[in-house]
């Protein structure tokens, strides 16, 4: 049974990729609408995983198919053994773990025809390792499916989940690294749960002092409010030449004005870096 299962799967694989875009649109209509397997696992999760892997590798796909047919053996297994370059795309993790194509695409967050993957398969994710040292200034392209697919691997449960979009579209109008504007308000606000966010909206200990570290943080009427509103601050007067506290558009520059917290800046920092190595990509 397995083993049919399988090679239905790879027929669909091989199809898709002999097809032309329209024909590929067709047959996933009509696996979507017919209720099929396909459409049981989250037709556009498997569609859009399935041609990313065939337009990406398609004679792996066919010769490791042909492989896995003849020995039965799984197609991950088939691939490693004989050591073929999974070229970093979505179907690397699919292969290297074993996974299912649809249940490996909806476990890393990805919602298939809405994904960079599916529209561009050479993209690949930003790959830089941030220091307190990094320039905050900059954009990042990432979506904001992806941060919220990032944050909810990096501590699941976080009320900062579905913010996502909110932080990525502050970071592109205020050319603003969106990482940075993430991991400060989940430093700041312990991933959502703190007081001052609970209560206040306000994700990002805005007007808090160690002196006054609840009643003198500012209210927001919500938490898409206070990302609109801070970090519009931050650029203004932190990251941009002549600005009020001006130092370096960085996290070692912003730290003794903004906070005063001698591990700020680091746990800025550390956050920004567990949040890109936690984003789903190809």
């Amino acid at each position: 049974m397995k083993k049919s299962l399988f090679l239905i799967g790879m027929v669909f694989l091989l199809t898709l990729t002999a097809c032309s875009e329209s024909s590929r649109a067709a047959i996933g209509r009509w696996i979507r609408e017919s209720g099929g397997p396909a459409a049981v696992e989250g037709a556009q999760v498997a569609m859009t995983a399935a041609v990313e892997a065939a337009q990406t590798n398609v004679p792996i796909a066919r010769t490791a198919a042909a492989v896995a047919a003849a020995t039965s053996r799984p197609l991950a297994g088939t691939l490693v053994a004989e050591g073929v370059p999974l070229a970093e795309t979505l179907s690397a993790e699919i292969l290297a773990t074993g996974g299912p194509l649809a249940a490996t695409a909806a476990a890393e967050g990805l919602e298939a025809l809405g994904t960079r993957a599916a529209q561009e398969p050479g993209y690949r994710c930003p790959a830089d390792t941030y220091t307190v040292d990094s320039d905050l200034n900059g954009l990042v392209d990432i979506s904001g499916a992806q941060l919220d697919a990032a944050i909810a691997t990096t501590v699941p449960g976080s009320p900062l989940v579905g913010l996502g979009e909110a932080f990525a579209n502050v970071g592109r109008l205020h050319n603003i690294n969106a990482y940075y504007i993430a991991a400060h308000a989940a430093w700041d606000s312990a991933w959502g749960t703190n007081a001052v966010a609970t209560n206040k909206n306000n994700l990002f200990g805005y007007g808090v002092t160690p002196s006054c570290p609840y009643d003198c943080a500012v209210p927001f009427g919500s938490r898409e409010e206070s990302i609109e509103f801070v970090p519009a601050i931050v650029k203004t007067d932190y990251l941009t030449p002549g600005g009020r506290f001006y130092n370096r558009p960085t996290l070692a520059g912003m730290e003794p004005i903004y906070s005063g917290n001698t591990q700020w800046a680091e746990g800025i920092a550390a956050i920004m870096n567990l949040l890109r190595q936690n984003t789903p990509c190809p």
